[in-house]
């Protein structure tokens, strides 16, 4: 009798651990542990180049940290899980040891619970890897958003000022009966519009900076001063892109990670066919499971098709704005070209003519603009299609 109640005792506490284990398995969180690792913090201003951000993003970044922390949860969980595994396998017990329909946990925990912790430790390493490049992406984004925010804020001040000088010239010409007063209110009105075009770039400036602050974990209230840097512009290579996307799709994680599961579900469906008897809950709610990861498997190969392919597009849609872009930057050149000659002629006077040079290197900034936010995309679009 006392044999007996260790036996049930035993298995109960198996039943225990199998459960722990599955519900852990199913939990994702990003909060940091009590005993988790120092993060590191940047404090007082700070004078960075892009690369020197991504490096702090890479050793200072919460969310990393916390993601190394849950790697580190699951690999313990997997070495105490493991261990018990072999410390059953090597006992001798087999089926006769254990009541009649009992011995399915026991199989589960040599057979289920080892191989679902090596799947939790992939996936975690995976989604560590998979986060901090994208982390990159946005930091690279902000970095690049600043320095364009920063120019066309540098370009509109130039502009206030060459009208402040035309305000000063015309305002001599009326006294001298050479010009209008309406000439002095249309220069007015063109520096108030100058003027309130600061507030869009000065305001996605500050975001853009506090956002990389956020992001390698600096103090918000430091002065953060970004190096210039330069993206260069290439063409993507369109060419076999169906072909691409469809190899994409195919060794794309999320589709490997559901045929892993997959796998474990199934053995864990064979333990209890064989070992669960009259009780077949555990059978059907397995075979349930199944089902739905079977039906996310193709809706997962659908999603990630259409992800891809909208991606695509959008770097296409990039692309013609460059091309508007372009247009515009050789308007402006055309038109600055044009009042250079006639200030040689004495028909137009050097201030309209700077005003026609800021004017282009306002659309040259929106050029650059518009080549670093297709070469952003078209990185995205690069890794995912390898990932």
């Amino acid at each position: 009798m006392k044999k007996r109640l260790s036996i049930i005792v035993a298995v109960a506490m198996t039943l225990s651990i199998n459960a722990t284990c599955f519900a852990a398995a199913g939990t994702t969180t990003t909060s940091t542990s009590s005993n988790s690792s120092t993060v590191n913090s940047i404090v007082g201003d700070q004078t960075l180049s892009l690369d020197d951000a991504l490096n702090y993003l890479e050793k200072n970044s919460i969310e990393i940290k916390n993601k190394d922390q849950k790697i580190l949860l699951y690999q313990k969980q997997f070495d105490r899980d493991n261990m018990n595994a072999a410390l059953i396998n090597n006992s001798g017990t087999t089926q006769v040891n254990y009541p009649r329909g009992q011995y399915a946990a026991i199989k589960l925990q040599t057979d289920v619970i080892p191989k679902l912790d090596e799947q939790n430790i992939k996936d975690a390493k995976h989604d560590r890897t998979d986060a901090l490049q994208k982390l990159k992406f946005t930091l690279q984004q902000q970095y690049l958003s600043a320095l364009a925010c920063k120019d066309q804020i540098n370009i509109i001040n130039d502009q206030i000022e060459n009208v402040d000088k035309q305000i000063e010239q015309t305002k001599i010409k009326i006294e001298n009966g050479v010009l209008t007063q309406d000439t002095l209110q249309s220069l007015n009105v063109q520096k108030s519009q100058f003027q309130a075009s600061l507030n869009t770039p000065k305001a996605q400036l500050q975001q853009n900076l506090l956002t990389i602050k956020q992001k390698i974990n600096m103090d918000l209230d430091s002065n953060l001063t970004l190096l210039p840097t330069q993206k260069q512009y290439s063409k993507f290579d369109y060419g076999n892109i169906e072909s691409k996307i469809d190899t994409a799709v195919k060794n794309n994680y999320n589709m490997e990670k559901i045929n892993n599961n997959l796998e474990i579900l199934k053995i864990k469906e064979a333990i209890y066919k064989q070992y669960s008897y009259n009780d077949d809950s555990g059978e059907v709610s397995t075979g349930l499971s199944i089902q739905d990861l079977e039906n996310s498997l193709a809706d997962t190969e659908l999603n990630t098709k259409i992800g891809l392919w909208n991606s695509y597009y959008n770097i296409k849609n990039l692309e013609d704005n460059i091309s508007l872009e372009n247009v515009k930057v050789e308007s402006a050149m055309a038109n600055y070209n044009t009042i250079l000659s006639k200030v040689k002629e004495g028909t137009a006077v050097q201030l309209q003519a700077d005003s026609a040079q800021l004017s282009l290197k306002y659309e040259q900034v929106n050029l650059k603009n518009a080549q670093n936010n297709y070469m952003e995309a078209v990185d995205e679009f690069q890794y995912n299609l390898n990932n």
